[in-house]
C-alpha cells in the first residue's frame, strides 16, 4: 500500500483504505508474535508514541484510524528502531518512511506488555500528530466538515465508525445531568462512544476542561477536546495541562486546522476510567447508547 499520502494530502478514501489495509495484512495476532522480538527500548518506544512523548526531529504523521506515519528525514536513534519493527513484521517501510500499523497500540497488544511504569508527571507531551484531511475545508462550519469527513472515512482510532451524530442539543435520557453539548458524537461498529467538544479559544478564555469533565462522567469511552489552531506553543501547554490534571489526564486533545485541511493530535485519548469507578457514568453512558440508536 502507498501510505505516503500525506505528502499530497490524505483523501477521506485514503484514510478508510488505510484502515482496510491494516486489518488484512496487520491483525491483533500478528501483532502479538512481533512482539517476541521486540527490545525493552523497542516496547518503551511503542508507549512513548502514545503518550505523544518522543523527542525526534522527523516528522510523524498519522491516520484517522490511528495509524503512524515516520519520514525518518534525519538519521536518529528511533529510525533504528523502527527499522527492527520493520524486520520483526509490525512494520512497513517505503524509502524513508516507516508505517506503523494502530493495531500495534490496540488495547488488545499492550494489555500483556511488559510496559514500562510511567506516572503522569514523569513525561512531558512533545510531539503533535498530522492527521492529513484532503476535501475538508470546503464547507463553512467546520465541525460539519469533520464530520462530514468522518462519515466518508468511518474508522477512527481503531474502531469502524458506525454513526455520526452532529451536535447533541438535548439528551431526555440524561434529564438535568446533560449540561454540556457533545459537538460530534461517534458510535463504533463494537458499540463504543466517543465525544468531541469544540472550542474555540480565539473567542474564549475557556478550555474546555469542565466539559471534557462533564464528557466522562456521561460515560463516554474516549473523549477529545477540539480547538483551533492558534499557537504551536499554546497548544502543546494546553496538552501537558490536561495531562497533569487527575481528572481529566485521560482525555485526548486535538487542533484543527481547516486552511491546511488538517487535524493534529497533541494527545490521544484513552479508556475512560469512570466506566469502571462510577456506577452512574455506566448508567448515562447505556443511555446514551439506546438513545443514539433512535437517531
Amino acid at each position: 500500500m502507498d501510505f505516503s499520502c500525506h505528502r499530497r494530502g490524505c483523501t477521506a478514501e485514503d484514510h478508510l483504505r488505510e484502515f482496510e489495509y491494516c486489518a488484512a495484512n496487520f491483525g491483533v495476532e500478528k501483532m502479538r508474535k512481533a512482539l517476541v522480538e521486540f527490545s525493552a527500548d523497542h516496547i518503551a518506544l511503542l508507549q512513548k508514541i502514545s503518550l505523544n512523548w518522543i523527542n525526534t526531529k522527523n516528522p510523524v504523521y498519522m491516520f484517522l484510524s490511528g495509524s503512524f506515519v515516520v519520514e525518518c528525514l534525519w538519521d536518529e536513534p528511533i529510525c533504528k528502531s523502527l527499522e527492527a519493527m520493520r524486520l520483526a513484521g509490525a512494520a512497513e517501510r517505503a524509502g524513508s518512511a516507516y508505517y506503523l500499523p494502530h493495531t500495534l497500540f490496540s488495547e488488545e497488544v499492550l494489555e500483556n506488555m511488559p510496559l514500562p511504569e510511567v506516572s503522569e508527571e514523569e513525561y512531558e507531551v512533545k510531539k503533535f500528530y498530522v492527521v492529513s484531511m484532503r476535501g475538508m475545508s470546503g464547507e463553512a462550519d467546520v465541525l460539519d466538515s469533520f464530520a462530514k469527513f468522518l462519515e466518508a472515512a468511518p474508522a477512527f482510532l481503531g474502531r469502524r465508525v458506525a454513526k455520526v451524530v452532529r451536535g447533541v442539543p438535548y439528551m431526555p435520557q440524561l434529564a438535568n445531568k446533560y449540561t454540556d453539548k457533545i459537538d460530534i458524537l461517534l458510535r463504533g461498529v463494537d458499540g463504543s462512544l466517543t465525544g468531541f467538544g469544540y472550542v474555540d479559544v480565539a473567542k474564549t478564555y475557556h478550555l474546555g476542561f469542565s466539559m471534557a469533565k462533564s464528557f466522562l462522567l456521561y460515560g463516554l469511552d474516549r473523549v477529545v477536546v477540539l480547538h483551533p489552531f492558534v499557537d504551536p506553543g499554546f497548544h502543546r501547554d494546553v496538552a501537558n495541562r490536561v495531562k497533569n490534571r487527575w481528572d481529566i489526564s485521560e482525555v485526548g486533545y486535538a487542533v484543527i486546522n481547516p486552511m491546511e485541511e488538517e487535524l493534529y493530535f497533541y494527545k490521544l485519548p484513552r479508556r475512560n476510567r469512570y466506566l469502571q469507578m462510577s456506577l452512574s457514568a455506566q448508567k448515562y453512558s447505556s443511555a446514551i447508547r439506546r438513545y443514539i440508536e433512535l437517531l
